[in-house]
């Protein structure tokens, strides 16, 4: 199952070329990922980290920029769960520009489940139970 979420490219995210500056694709990664976790898993990932006390950093990121953005552009975020490791999920985004259907960008990011001392913790079987409604087919 695919979970999607809209941003709209703000101008402090493009640079002198006019275009989305690389960094902020992994911004709207995260943002869709944090959206996951409270629209979709039902639980906001501050609440996940502040009172379950894990996080979900990432420790291994591959990305593919295929279109630029720009100030103003509609996008969406596409998230799917390609893994789930026995202390880490492996997600699978796609960004799309509305206006065209265009992709812009594509990665895989590996996050490992975490305690508040930064320690891999095991996922939990009712957080595995969440996480299985949305792996890749």
């Amino acid at each position: 199952m695919t979970f999607s979420a809209e941003f709209d490219v703000r101008f402090g995210e493009i640079d002198q070329a006019g275009v989305v500056y690389y960094p902020r694709f992994f911004h709207y990664f995260h943002q869709a990922f944090e959206e996951w976790f409270g629209r979709a898993l039902g639980v906001p990932y501050p609440d996940l980290v502040l009172k379950e006390r894990v996080g979900y950093p990432s420790v291994r990121v591959e990305t593919e920029f295929l279109k630029p953005l720009r100030y103003g552009d509609r996008i969406r975020v596409d998230l799917e769960l390609l893994d789930v490791g026995r202390t880490s999920i492996t997600v699978g985004y796609t960004i799309v520009r509305l206006a065209d259907g265009e992709v812009s960008a594509r990665a895989t990011i590996k996050n490992v489940a975490i305690d508040d001392t930064f320690k891999p913790v095991p996922i939990s079987d009712a957080w595995r139970a969440r996480f299985e409604r949305f792996r890749k087919s």
